[in-house]
């Protein structure tokens, strides 16, 4: 340490130029330094959403989101999980340490969240990495001259421009908004519900028991095991308007007596079978246009 005091006063010319070398090397690096807008940061957050009907806020929390909040703070390396309920929908984020490797807690989140994608009552139940609260970067309308039919656009743009685009580096999320889905519609008559002595609910209860996917078990031959599936009997139009709702006593004359038989009720019958979209939950305009 003296040595250098004592050069530094034998030679003050030279140790100024040094500084001040050292001071231009810092400007001129300083200057050329590179600037990273988007820095690679990879959020130790996972954000699950489910959706169920219009279900209220108390009923979607004690239904789902304990269950979900009590499944998630058991995995490994988790800060906290905090939960938003509407109606009809919860959000969940769930808070990791940043140290933790995301592509592995992802696959176990997903895993212990799977037994949730297979119950009924929920609509839709979607696990990612990408905080949908956030403000898109880019928004594209897509719209047809000749093609008028939001259900055929959302085909489009769910089945091509969507898978496209997710493919591409950098992008988190693509979500539609505005997409119309086709449903069938039934509309019943009240007043031949009543000349067949039957009921909506009667109705209701008819479509929905054909209308599902039914588990029959396992058969095993040979050591070769096959799974047993009852599949859903409704893919048409015509498939509803023939299923049987009910059964009516008619009156049948064989070998000039009259007898009794059970003839049955078609949907048919007491309503009015048809495929149409579904009401938007939201909708999109460009230049006046929906697109």
């Amino acid at each position: 340490m003296k040595k250098l005091t004592q050069f530094s006063v034998n030679y003050p010319v030279t140790v100024l130029m040094v500084v001040l070398g050292v001071l231009l090397l810092g400007y001129i690096s300083y200057d050329k330094l590179g600037v990273d807008l988007f820095p690679d940061l990879n959020s130790p957050r996972i954000f699950v959403e489910i959706k169920s009907g219009e279900r209220p806020p108390e009923e979607m929390e004690k239904q789902f989101v304990e269950n979900i909040e009590a499944l998630a703070i058991r995995q490994s390396d988790v800060l906290q999980v905090t939960s938003i309920s509407r109606v009809g929908s919860a959000q969940i984020t769930v808070e990791y340490t940043w140290d933790k490797d995301m592509d592995e807690a992802f696959l176990n989140l997903q895993k212990e969240l799977n037994l949730f994608s297979q119950n009924s009552d929920i609509d839709d139940l979607t696990i990612t990495q990408h905080d949908p609260n956030t403000t898109p970067v880019m928004v594209i309308g897509l719209a047809h001259t000749e093609i008028k039919d939001m259900n055929e656009l959302r085909k489009v743009a769910e089945g091509y421009i969507r898978n496209e685009l997710v493919r591409l580096e950098g992008v988190a999320e693509v979500e539609l908004s505005g997409q119309e889905e086709s449903e069938v519609i039934i509309e019943t008559d009240i007043y031949r519900l009543e000349a067949q002595n039957l009921t909506v609910d009667d109705v209701s209860a008819r479509i929905q028991n054909f209308n599902r996917n039914v588990s029959g078990g396992r058969i095993s031959e040979m050591g070769i095991q096959y799974i047993i599936k009852g599949v859903s009997m409704l893919q048409s139009v015509d498939d509803f308007s023939s299923l049987i709702v009910g059964y009516k006593n008619v009156k049948v004359a064989i070998d000039g007596q009259n007898t009794s038989e059970r003839a049955p009720i078609f949907l048919n019958d007491v309503a009015t079978v048809r495929i149409g979209n579904k009401e938007p939950t939201n909708i999109v305009h460009i230049t006046g246009d929906t697109c």
